[in-house]
């Protein structure tokens, strides 16, 4: 039954082999854009896409981004690095209940967890 649903759910290499060389095809990212549907993104449309792609980048990244030009410089990236490690540290020291320096997939769903009564508490508290 699960090598059915596999089969089911993937692409024939000859429809995968001709969606690649439709060069007309527009990816997820860019069909979100496209209000009026036409399989390509006019001025409106692309400005749209954009502001989406810089809020995007602001939300997940501007943080870091200190001299504000868009894009991580190569100083940018590693003081991310070190937040992202101490972050990770952090975590394996709240949630490694064993010890050995790791999160076991237990321990990992019990951070998960966490994250996501934290997330909800603080949309609680906004709303």
């Amino acid at each position: 039954m699960g090598l059915l649903a596999i089969s089911l759910l993937n692409l024939s290499p000859r429809l995968l082999a001709q969606a690649c060389q439709d060069g007309e095809k527009m990816n997820r990212w860019e069909k979100r854009f496209d209000a009026n549907q036409d399989g390509k993104l006019d001025a409106q449309e692309t400005a749209a896409k954009e502001a989406a792609r810089k809020q995007a980048f602001q939300r997940l990244q501007g943080q870091y981004d200190k001299d504000g030009d868009g894009k991580l410089s190569e100083s940018e990236k590693a003081e991310r690095r070190a937040a992202m490690e101490t972050k990770r540290k952090e975590m394996i020291a709240k949630f490694d209940k064993d010890g050995d320096g790791r999160l076991s997939p237990e321990e990992r769903q019990t951070a998960k967890a966490a994250k996501k009564a934290q997330k909800e508490a603080g949309q609680t508290k906004k709303g």
